[in-house]
C-alpha cells in the first residue's frame, strides 16, 4: 500500500492515454487542456481512454490493464455497436474482462429516458437496447454513465483519477 504523500506524487504524474483510433474528440481534448491535464495518443487494446503514471522508482506505468473508458458519442452510435457491430463490440468487452480491467461505458448526449422513449434513429427496440446494456453491465462488470458532451472531458479525468487513486491507496487492489 502506498501512503498519502507517495500516492499524491504518482497522481500528479497522471497522463491520459487516448486510443489512436479515437475520433471527433476535440471537446474532450479542450476540457483536458483546461484542466492542465497532459494527454497523449496511445494504442489501447480495448477502450478509448485510460491513463499512465510515474511510480516511485520513476518508471512509467500504463494503467490500461486496470481501468478504461469506452466512449460512445451518441445513442445512435451505441445502437449500431449493439446491432450490426455487436460481435466486434462484444469481443472488446470480453478482452477487457479477461484482462481484469474495469470498463466505464460513457454515453454522451443521451439518457436512460431517451432510450426508453426511443429517441435514437435505430430500429433497435428500447427493451432490447436496455436489456443488452443491463446484461453486459452484469456480465462484464462495466459501469454505464450518461454524460453530456460538455462534461465528457471532466468525466474521463475524474473517473480515471479516482480509479488510479483507489488502486494506489489500496495496494493495487
Amino acid at each position: 500500500m502506498i501512503q498519502g504523500f507517495e500516492a499524491d506524487c504518482c497522481l500528479k504524474s497522471m497522463q491520459i492515454l487516448i486510443d489512436t483510433r479515437e475520433k471527433k474528440n476535440a471537446h474532450i481534448i479542450s476540457a483536458l487542456g483546461e484542466r492542465k491535464c497532459t494527454f497523449k495518443p496511445h494504442k489501447l487494446d480495448y477502450g478509448d481512454y485510460s491513463c499512465q503514471y510515474i511510480d516511485l522508482q520513476n518508471t512509467t506505468i500504463s494503467f490500461d490493464y486496470k481501468a478504461v473508458i469506452e466512449r460512445k458519442a451518441s445513442l445512435d452510435e451505441l445502437a449500431g455497436n449493439l446491432t450490426k457491430d455487436r460481435a466486434r463490440f462484444d469481443r472488446e468487452f470480453i478482452r477487457a474482462h479477461d484482462a481484469g480491467a474495469k470498463v466505464f461505458l460513457m454515453i454522451e448526449g443521451g439518457s436512460y429516458d431517451d432510450i426508453k422513449n426511443h429517441k435514437y434513429r435505430s430500429q433497435f427496440s428500447p427493451k432490447s437496447y436496455l436489456n443488452t446494456l443491463f446484461s453486459w453491465q452484469e456480465k462484464y462488470n462495466i459501469t454505464i454513465s450518461f454524460v453530456s458532451k460538455k462534461f465528457a472531458g471532466d468525466y474521463i479525468y475524474g473517473t480515471l483519477f479516482m480509479a488510479l487513486k483507489n488502486y494506489l491507496l489500496n495496494g493495487g487492489e
